[in-house]
């Protein structure tokens, strides 16, 4: 049950203890998979401690900045970032080939990629459907599990595997029975409640290193000096160049599902998508990126679907958590005794954590990715790609070089899989029929005749072509109503594109218009709180009815500098 909003006033002591909750598995987890991929990639301590050092800091401050929205930057939610991990593969392989140099040029230069789909993104709005962002949501949950353990879970000297996973084991059975059997307060602490057990069972075993933290520096900082970018240019740049590029796609796509499942989750009751939020927190997420480039790091500031799993423990969605959880990021930055204190956590303790995140994470994007009407491509579409990734280890071994690596992520498969379907079912659907005319009164007879036509052209009723003429009007002069409350007028030379699209026995027909980003309510919330003291004048109640009555679906998306309005009509 969520109980604060994130415009709500969430109380100091409760955000804080929301913000804690979620810093300890998210901070192990920035810590932990740095570790991974420098270690992997053959760099030395100094690397690391300054890679730890950085991407707890640019964590710390992707968080803070995603509670706040300058312009057209900023969720202005609760957003917890953490690692890309669609780079996993591709920024272990370009540390060990070039060092920091070559990554810090490679992400620099795909990251410009981010900034022009973000400028663009109402042109992709066909390509980056729901169904394509949950499937790479679920795609990450699978791949991410797995990944962690194979590399985490290893026995030390003179330890059976067996009794080395036994704390992993009480600590997965503690956090599924309080998840399937607590109480809705006690299910608040499931992640602290699994993570304490896991070490209560660990430390009379010796399988939790005191010693290390005793050992630890309180306080120190990494090398500071800048290693510089790489743009020579050369064969190691062009070769990995393109597994870059298709991952920042990959990674970018990850990122737009995540911050729209965030958005969705952020509110008691189902809401439309501001598309508008969620190109802000791409733009952030594109800046921070890119200063992860300029400081030679690993790319680490990307938003986490996994906040929908917080959100869900905590019942908080206030803006208010991801401030005083990015300056805890922050603080324990410098602290080494305190990062050493996550770190001897012992993995397989670690890996029931993420074993229940991931596992609420699968379950969120395929909430996403199955919502509302399903057909056959949808199916077809969601089953292939799941099926490809996670199969995808079994064709890497076939290849070699970073194509190879490629195709061994199993995100990286299944999205592009997801994505080429999604084109080639919308290249290959029914053509479109199209009219423009300017957003006017005058213009509702065209458009009348427009709809009415090809309504008729497929042997429509009159009473069908009717009730399609209506929603074409009614959704023209809520467009209109909105500029009037605006201080807009006829006269601002607005177009209005209407594209109709039969299909089956029903029409789709979607309305595009250039707005002034000030336009009043989402249509679709209109639709939504048409029933409730929503504060609509009796006007505009009776132009929502008609358009409820008349349509099967209505779907409302505002992007910044444009409104689109899709309506399916049956016949």
């Amino acid at each position: 049950m969520l109980r604060y909003e994130p415009e709500e006033k969430c109380p100091p002591t409760l955000a804080l203890a929301s913000a804690l909750q979620i810093f300890v598995p998210n901070t192990i987890s920035v810590i932990l998979l740095t570790t991974i991929v420098v270690l992997a990639s053959g760099q030395g301590n100094d690397y690391l401690a300054w890679a730890v050092f950085s991407g707890l800091v640019i964590t710390g401050l992707s968080t803070i900045l995603h509670s706040f929205r300058f312009w057209q930057i900023g969720s202005g939610r609760l957003v917890v970032t953490n690692f890309n991990v669609p780079f996993l593969a591709v920024t272990t392989l370009a540390l060990a080939t070039g060092g920091p140099g070559l990554l810090a040029s490679l992400v620099i230069v795909s990251t410009v990629l981010q900034f022009l789909i973000t400028v663009r993104l109402a042109s992709f709005r066909r390509l980056f459907t729901p169904t394509v962002s949950g499937t790479v949501i679920m795609l990450v949950a699978i791949s991410a599990v797995p990944f962690i353990v194979s590399r985490t879970i290893i026995a030390p000297q003179g330890v059976s595997l067996e009794h080395f996973l036994i704390p992993g084991i009480a600590a997965l059975a503690v956090g599924a029975l309080v998840t399937l059997k607590g109480s809705p307060g006690l299910r608040l602490w499931t992640l602290p409640l699994t993570l304490v057990s896991g070490v209560a069972v660990a430390a009379p075993m010796g399988l939790y290193d005191i010693g290390l933290v005793i050992e630890a520096q309180w306080v120190s900082l990494p090398d500071l000096t800048w290693r510089g970018f790489d743009f020579t240019f050369g064969v190691e740049f062009w070769s990995l160049l393109p597994g870059f590029v298709f991952v920042s796609l990959t990674a970018y796509l990850k990122s737009l599902g995540d911050l729209s499942a965030i958005y969705q989750a952020s509110y008691r009751e189902q809401r439309a998508l501001d598309h508008r939020i969620v190109q802000s927190g791409l733009n952030l997420y594109g800046g921070t990126t890119f200063l992860t480039g300029v400081l030679g790091t690993i790319p680490i500031s990307a938003p986490w679907a996994v906040t929908v799993v917080y959100v869900s423990f905590t019942g908080v969605a206030s803006k208010v958590v991801g401030i005083y959880l990015g300056l805890a990021t922050l603080a324990i930055a410098p602290f080494s005794k305190l990062i050493a204190f996550l770190v001897v956590v012992p993995s397989p303790v670690l890996s029931a954590i993420y074993v229940i995140i991931f596992g609420a994470l699968f379950v969120e994007g395929a909430k996403i990715a199955f919502a509302g009407q399903m057909d056959h491509k949808r199916g077809t579409v969601i089953g292939v790609s799941l099926v490809v990734g996670i199969s995808a280890g079994s064709l890497a071994g076939q290849l070699e070089g970073s194509l190879g690596n490629i195709a061994g992520s199993v995100v990286a498969s299944g999205s592009a899989v997801a994505l080429a379907m999604t084109a080639v079912t919308g290249l290959t659907g029914v053509r479109r029929r199209k009219l423009e005319v300017d957003l006017a009164l005058s213009s509702l007879t065209p458009l009348a005749e427009f709809l009415d036509g090809f309504a008729a052209n497929r042997g429509w009723s009159e009473e069908a072509r009717n009730r399609l003429h209506h929603v074409g009007e009614e959704v023209t002069l809520s467009l209109l109503e909105q500029d009037e409350e605006n201080g807009l007028s006829e006269g601002e030379d607005r177009r209005l594109t209407a594209t109709a699209q039969a299909e089956g026995d029903s029409v789709e027909v979607e309305f595009v218009v250039f707005s002034h980003d000030t336009t009043g309510q989402n249509i679709e919330d209109r639709l939504a709180y048409m029933e409730s003291d929503s504060g609509l004048e009796d006007g505009q109640q009776f132009s929502m009815r008609l358009l409820s009555h008349y349509a099967s679906s209505v779907h409302h998306r505002k992007y910044y500098g444009i409104d689109i309005v899709t309506v399916r009509v049956d016949r």
